[in-house]
């Protein structure tokens, strides 16, 4: 996992303590935000067969996102704002942009539900923690990493509507690296799932105790 580390710590001191701050306007929360407003043109875009205006935001989407974390780790801008704009940017990607997947046959019903159902059951446990007065567990490597292969399968998806003759033909080879990519991040999803529910075991064992 040595790579994957320098991978997403990129821009930061991985032996330094990270200070988080409670500023709102920083270049990362800003896209955050961005990437959460463009969602439904993305949206529009699916539905109505524009894939190609679709495919390039989408790029944009994916790669802003481990952007905005480069940029707040290389210069100081790390925030309470932004550590929850940033799952829950992904999270609405999932779920804005899978649903127009579905509509517009890029993606089976039950792929989507593999993700959401995941992300629901992450959330509604997260939801229970916070309400109980504990913190949610950090997201792990595992978790990014699955973030990470999902969020560029999607676009790949696209990307073989574009270069085939749409959903219903797309370009084969493109589609088997969308399918391998999304298989991987969605076993990996779920892993991640695994890994919260075993942290949040953890936390929770002493006080019960008690």
């Amino acid at each position: 996992m040595g790579g994957l580390d320098r991978f997403f710590d990129l821009g930061g001191d991985p032996e330094a303590p990270q200070e988080v701050s409670n500023r709102i306007l920083t270049v990362p929360n800003v896209l955050s935000l961005a990437r959460i407003a463009i969602l439904p043109l993305v949206f529009i875009d699916l539905v109505g067969e524009r894939y190609l205006r679709a495919l390039i935001v989408l790029a944009l989407f994916a790669a802003t996102d481990w952007l905005d974390g480069y940029v707040a780790r290389r210069f100081g801008q790390v925030t309470r704002l932004g550590q929850l704009l940033d799952p829950i940017s992904d999270r609405a990607l999932f779920l804005i942009v899978g649903i127009a997947f579905v509509v517009s046959g890029l993606l089976p019903l039950w792929a989507l539900l593999v993700v959401l159902v995941r992300d629901a059951l992450v959330m509604a446990g997260g939801a229970l923690l916070l309400g109980g007065g504990d913190r949610p567990p950090a997201v792990t490597r595992i978790g990014k990493s699955s973030t990470f292969a999902l969020m560029f399968a999607f676009p790949l998806f696209i990307g073989a509507a574009v270069l085939g003759d749409g959903p219903a033909a797309p370009e084969p080879v493109v589609l088997v690296v969308a399918w391998a990519l999304f298989a991987v991040g969605a076993v990996l999803h779920w892993i991640s799932a695994w890994q919260y529910l075993r942290a949040v075991l953890r936390e929770r064992g002493p006080s019960q105790d008690n």
